[in-house]
């Protein structure tokens, strides 16, 4: 079965050669723009791993991971983060956040599709009973 990447970056070009390399490597790929995007694709397609941008317009990935977390079908997907930033906040905003990797920009893709490989190959566990489903206020 085809795993879905989901990617969410601001930069337009760097969304495009990632889909092109994502796609040439076997995944189905959804490429978005901003946070808001990421947090409603994420939603319709429920995707294997998450690329997310630190830094981008209508929030930033720690926004969009938090929002997606709280999916009952999108649950403890493993998130990959992209950043320019180098900072201790970025460090220890992704270690609490459990981040399955860190890849600091300019980035070889070949890791990028290391990290993804890794990411797929670990199984997810099933929803807990405080999982909260969405629209519902059901937890």
């Amino acid at each position: 079965m085809t795993k879905k990447i989901l990617i969410a970056d601001d930069d337009r070009d760097l969304l495009a050669s990632l889909s092109i390399r994502l796609q040439a490597a076997g995944y189905d790929v959804c490429a978005v723009q901003d946070s808001y995007q990421a947090v409603a694709q994420a939603r319709r397609s429920a995707p294997d791993v998450l690329v997310l941008d630190i830094n981008m317009p209508a929030g930033d990935g720690f926004t969009v991971q938090d929002r997606v977390d709280r999916m009952s079908t999108v649950h403890h997907v493993p998130v990959i983060y992209l950043t320019g930033e180098r900072s201790e906040r970025v460090a220890s905003l992704t270690r609490s956040k459990h981040a399955f990797a860190v890849l600091y920009k300019p980035f070889d893709t070949a890791d990028l599709l290391k990290a993804i490989q890794a990411a797929t190959a670990q199984p997810r566990p099933a929803p807990t009973a405080t999982q909260k489903t969405p629209g519902t206020g059901v937890y």
